[in-house]
């Protein structure tokens, strides 16, 4: 019997995720919208690299940002500096008729 096509298992590489630096939780007042802002965000890694991340700002206070972005197929989030982020525009796609 031939085997299903397509991958199976855990997402590839999930199990050599590394967290990047995050700053502790606030805990003072955070604001939660209902819909979160789309952003780009600079991580910082323990080994010193850097990259930026396509994501959405889940949280924030005057000084700091949940950021939550995709990565190894999971959702992953940490609290950052809010210098380290920048607001990203949603276009529309358009639709094509059927």
């Amino acid at each position: 019997m031939a085997e299903r096509p397509g991958w199976h298992g855990i997402p590839p590489s999930a199990d050599r995720f590394i967290p990047p630096l995050q700053l502790d939780a606030p805990t003072g007042r955070v604001t939660e919208p209902l819909a979160s802002p789309a952003l780009w965000v600079d991580l910082e890694y323990p080994d010193g690299s850097r990259r930026t991340m396509k994501g959405f700002a889940m949280a924030w206070t005057g000084t700091a940002v949940l950021a939550q972005w995709i990565e190894y197929s999971r959702a992953r989030e940490a609290w950052v500096d809010a210098a380290r982020c920048r607001r990203r525009d949603l276009k529309p796609r358009p639709t094509h008729a059927a």
